[in-house]
């Protein structure tokens, strides 16, 4: 039987938790990569398939995270991949040095790491608190240049990406960087403006826990052109839009299960398709189909017979609220039902301090917000102190939408 190692993924660790997950791929086993606070349950006496490889969580939102096992070759097919895709955009990945500052229990952060090891590419780890010193992240990195002359490549989230670029020693990072992939949420189309403005080297793309990563990937020169996509399929990737938009991908890596219920769930129908949790479209470029994806299936609302997206509106309050410094420290736009309209939005906010007037809060973001269309102003506002992600930093729609229910709006 297959033995299962359990590694708590510490982020002061990650070198010595990434040389523990070595030596358990050596002894043929199923490593399952716990978050720090790690609330899932899989029993080390489970029978686990044949091989190596690692259990990771997704951040599927539609009935919380779940457990997926990728194998060692769905890995490694993952990151050869990548690697010819860098070889398209006059990289070639052994010269490459990586910079991770992303999570090892998140395919985002796991990923960089193996393609180092695939590739045979220089790899490090970024520490959290150096993402928050730009000062020592530009001296970093500018070491590396000067004393290895090699390309600087990394992984970002948006958020990461925003709190780097109006500071002058981020800027000066993120121009130093030959390849920046975003992804792991939607890029704001006033954020991808500044970033074109800054000559950022930006690959937008388009990935999940399911595909080892990656599917999709915009160039930099098509990013800087003004597309607003998250690019083409990679090689190994096929791309299908199925009716109301929904988006199945096929491919040789998505992994051979979920844990569902102490046993192991296909999620790839009878013919080798898996639908995500994402609506898209095609949109053309360079007289190709690209991939631009619209939001998730299960946040979409039909408001009036409006079709919204609440990411999209959650962003730009996150906007509003860092311009004018309004003291909230987090802030969930979702769709509830309404007898008149089928579904509204709401507002959950957790705000940065709890003796404050939140009502008066709440009357300068609607005053800020007048000018919008009804359908995308949240119709009701929470105070939700506990508001929080999952440990994929994911939203949990259901879990929220519940919440609702069970709580009053604030005055």
């Amino acid at each position: 039987m297959t033995k299962l190692a359990v590694i708590k993924c510490i982020p002061q660790k990650k070198l010595e938790c990434s040389n523990e997950i070595l030596k358990n791929f050596e002894k043929h086993r199923w490593v399952y990569l716990a978050p720090p606070q790690d609330q899932t349950k899989i029993s080390i006496s489970s029978t686990l398939p044949a091989g190596e490889g690692i259990i990771i969580s997704s951040g599927g939102s539609i009935g919380g995270p779940n457990l997926c096992f990728q194998s060692i070759k769905n890995l490694t097919n993952s990151a050869v991949t990548t690697g010819k895709w860098l070889e398209n955009n006059a990289l070639k990945p052994e010269e490459c040095i990586i910079l991770n500052s992303l999570p090892l229990h998140h395919v985002s952060g796991f990923m960089p790491w193996w393609r180092h090891h695939t590739w045979g590419a220089q790899h490090h780890w970024i520490p959290h608190s150096m993402m928050h010193d730009p000062i020592q992240l530009e001296k970093f990195s500018s070491n590396l240049i000067h004393q290895y002359r090699r390309p600087l490549i990394t992984s970002l989230v948006p958020t990461q990406l925003f709190s780097l670029i109006d500071n002058n020693h981020g800027l000066k990072w993120l121009q130093s960087l030959a390849i920046i992939w975003i992804g792991g949420a939607s890029l704001p189309i006033d954020l991808a403006n500044k970033a074109r403005a800054k000559s950022l080297n930006l690959a937008p793309c388009y990935g999940a826990t399911e595909t080892a990563a990656m599917v999709t990937c915009l160039s930099p020169k098509d990013f800087l052109n003004g597309s607003n996509s998250v690019g083409f399929p990679l090689e190994d990737v096929q791309i299908e839009i199925k009716k109301k938009n929904l988006l199945q991908i096929k491919t040789n890596r998505i992994a051979i299960g979920k844990w569902k219920k102490n046993k192991l769930e296909p999620i790839i129908n009878p013919t080798g398709w898996w639908e995500t949790g994402d609506l898209a479209q095609h949109i053309t470029l360079n007289n190709k189909k690209a991939l631009q994806i619209l939001g998730r299936r299960d946040s979409a609302i039909n408001s009036g017979g409006e079709i919204i997206f609440p990411e999209d509106i959650e962003m730009k309050l996150i906007k509003i609220i860092s311009k004018n410094q309004i003291p909230i420290a987090d802030i969930f736009i979702l769709g509830v039902s309404n007898q008149k309209w089928g579904q509204v939005l709401v507002a959950l906010v957790k705000f940065d301090y709890r003796d404050i007037n939140k009502c008066q809060i709440v009357s300068l973001l609607t005053d800020l917000i007048k000018d919008w269309h009804s359908s995308r102003k949240p119709l009701e506002w929470y105070d939700c102190p506990k508001l929080s992600r999952n440990t994929n930093k994911k939203w949990e729609v259901n879990k929220w939408q519940d919440w609702v229910k069970l709580n009053t709006p604030i005055n």
